[in-house]
């Protein structure tokens, strides 16, 4: 996705104009507490708001903000468009631009400052030059430890690639940067799929999706599917389902979403793209089986290691439309776009389940319930390298099956075997 450029406010001339508009505001002096922060509980504070799973309803009903003022720190954060991450998001820069917003005083920064302090929010980093927010450095540490390395393949050099996903799992960006190759340019490249990221991380979120796009009205239940449409369908599902060619490639190409405003903010798409998804998305046609499953494991994989000879994460496979048949050893190997020369083994599914670490924690029975209930002919495939690779000791294994919509889905790691 594209790098976000935040957009600069002057602090004085906005704070001002904000408290001014307001009457009876019983907060529209500057905060005396405020200005007793220490520079820690000062950056905790703005972590906290600034962060974009920091909502109204986490501001109101659990920090316990004056619900004023919950609603105008996030209408201010989120810009204009509503929608935070996004690309007109306005972070609060300092304590002051903070104490702008109506509402916010003495008592609004007690309990921000209690609250950050007891759930402290991803802190920035700036590795070689390279400037990431919380929620990017969170977004891309959990995209490089949990995405198939074909993945970063497809924007890194194939060493830096190779470099990351062989000293996987990262707590940090800045772990990253001594990985060989992994220099300036590949830290921005990193960073400029954080928003992407961040949508694949937070997949099962329960926001609400309903809305006007483009002047085509979604409600909650054709939201759902569309978004799940724009983020899983593939460019032959799209125009074969009455997507025009050119909405449909620029769907694909500025893939992933978290909400439909971000599709009808892209790039040639228009009304007619998004009411052709719209009727898409109301067909019956779609399966919604895919999102179903991601949605069911994906918030367990984080906790989750595959027990080999170095404990590797996981990441999610979408096959979609390859579910027709009972997967096979020779058609997982063809899905997976191995190596030349690259062969597949089956294994036992049970051992899969075994290979889970921690084996018996409540992830690792939510995601082997999920497979139990929704998918069947679940196989599990070992890819193994051609030995004239050097890395030919990471055997590539996916655990798969067929959805009740025809989709082939799972999860894969890799499996240290010398």
């Amino acid at each position: 996705m594209s790098l976000r450029h935040f957009a600069v406010l002057s602090v004085a001339v906005a704070g001002c104009a904000i408290s001014a508009d307001v009457p009876n505001d019983p907060d529209a002096t500057p905060s005396v507490y405020a200005a007793t922060l220490s520079p820690s509980d000062s950056a905790a504070v703005l972590a906290l708001v600034n962060y974009p799973g920091t909502d109204v309803d986490l501001l109101d009903t659990q920090v316990g903000l004056d619900s004023r003022a919950a609603r105008g720190i996030i209408a201010h954060r989120n810009g204009a468009d509503g929608i935070a991450p996004s690309s007109d998001d306005v972070p609060f820069t300092t304590i002051a631009d903070l104490d702008a917003i109506p509402y916010v005083g003495d008592s609004a920064f007690t309990k921000l400052t209690a609250w950050a302090d007891a759930h402290p929010q991803p802190a920035p980093e700036t590795v070689e030059g390279v400037a990431f927010a919380g929620w990017e450095s969170q977004s891309v540490v959990w995209g490089v430890n949990n995405l198939d390395r074909s993945v970063l393949d497809g924007f890194l050099d194939a060493r830096a690639a190779t470099g990351l996903v062989a000293k996987r799992p990262f707590t940090s960006v800045a772990q990253m940067g001594p990985v060989a190759y992994v220099g300036t340019a590949a830290l921005r490249a990193l960073h400029d799929h954080a928003q992407a990221w961040w949508a694949l991380m937070r997949a099962g979120s329960t926001a609400d999706l309903a809305g006007v796009f483009d002047g085509v009205s979604f409600d909650e239940p054709t939201a759902e599917v569309a978004l799940q449409i724009a983020n899983l369908a593939t460019q032959a599902q799209l125009t074969g389902n009455g997507v025009n060619a050119t909405g449909a490639t620029k769907i694909v190409a500025a893939r992933s979403y978290t909400t439909l405003a971000a599709v009808a903010a892209v790039g040639g798409v228009g009304t007619a793209t998004m009411r052709e998804l719209h009727d898409y998305a109301t067909s019956g046609t779609w399966s919604t089986c895919t999102g179903d499953f991601i949605a069911a494991v994906a918030p367990h994989l984080p906790p989750l290691l595959f027990l080999s000879e170095s404990d590797r994460p996981f990441d999610i496979v979408v096959f979609p439309g390859a579910g027709t048949s009972a997967p096979t050893a020779a058609s997982v190997l063809a899905l997976v776009d191995a190596e030349a020369g690259s062969t597949a083994l089956l294994r036992s599914p049970d051992d899969y389940f075994t290979a889970l670490e921690p084996e018996d924690s409540p992830d690792a029975a939510a995601v082997q319930a999920a497979y139990g209930a929704q998918l069947t002919d679940v196989v599990y495939v070992a890819v193994f390298k051609p030995e004239s690779d050097p890395y030919n000791a990471e055997v590539d294994v996916y655990l798969v099956g067929r959805t009740a919509c025809g989709d082939l889905v799972g999860i894969h790691a890799i499996s240290i075997e010398t």
